[in-house]
């Protein structure tokens, strides 16, 4: 076998080594949580925190109401029950009674608006919920597909890089050395196939001499972009 046959062999492996390297990458990369994911986890927290915000003021309503309501029954209940004599007394006893009933009418009033509000934001929190659980749910089910595919990438990766192992001790040190440096020199393509008389990797048509010497497996480069040539 020629040595620009080793080296072409050789190349294919390093291409297909790179092409897994960089989908397992991605792969890796793609299991990262998305965007959209965390930013619906913020969406539904920020719900979460504003319905509890609701919840905790009805709470103090209620509170409140509750304290008015007992007040005003105190109150009532010494107005009426006869143990009061003095006029002036009376009169600001029916007035607290009646300033309590409004205080209690303006507070129910506004319980039943942080009530309303409490069920706005419920439905709110449970449409934010309910997001991040289709989202997770996607994510989750890819990560799953992902995990086999990294997997197989890596048992694939493993075999790739032993056979290059093998292959490489089939090229000559020179040979290897300049395939090594025209792997930098030409992004990871060292070794361009010839099919007639034209470069296959810049597309050029080479001079007969050059082609000959290809054929009869002399380590020979593309006269345009300078690769090692082999005959296909």
């Amino acid at each position: 076998m020629s040595q620009a046959r080793v080296l072409y062999d050789l190349q294919q492996i390093d291409t297909e080594i790179r092409t897994k390297k960089q989908r397992l990458g991605e792969v890796l990369r793609l299991q990262k949580e998305p965007p959209a994911l965390a930013a619906a986890r913020e969406a539904a927290q920020a719900a979460e925190d504003e319905l509890h915000r609701w919840r905790a003021r009805h709470n103090d309503l209620t509170l409140e109401i509750a304290g008015v309501t007992d007040k005003a029954t105190r109150s009532e209940e010494r107005l009426y029950s006869g143990v009061v004599k003095n006029p002036k007394e009376l009169n600001d006893l029916q007035h607290e009674v009646e300033a309590l009933g409004r205080r209690r009418a303006t507070l129910e009033d506004e319980a039943l608006n942080v009530m309303m509000t409490v069920d706005e934001r419920r439905t709110v929190e449970r449409a934010a919920t309910a997001e991040v659980e289709r989202l997770a749910g996607e994510f989750n089910a890819a990560v799953a597909t992902l995990k086999v595919e990294q997997q197989s990438l890596g048992v694939h990766l493993s075999k790739l890089i032993e056979k290059r192992g093998r292959q490489a001790t089939l090229a000559q040190p020179a040979a290897l050395k300049s395939y090594d440096q025209l792997i930098q020199e030409k992004r990871g393509l060292a070794v361009a196939g010839l099919r007639g008389s034209k470069c296959q990797a810049c597309q050029m048509t080479l001079a007969g001499s050059t082609v000959r010497a290809a054929a009869e497996g002399k380590l020979v480069r593309c006269d345009s972009c300078g690769r090692i040539l082999c005959p296909l």
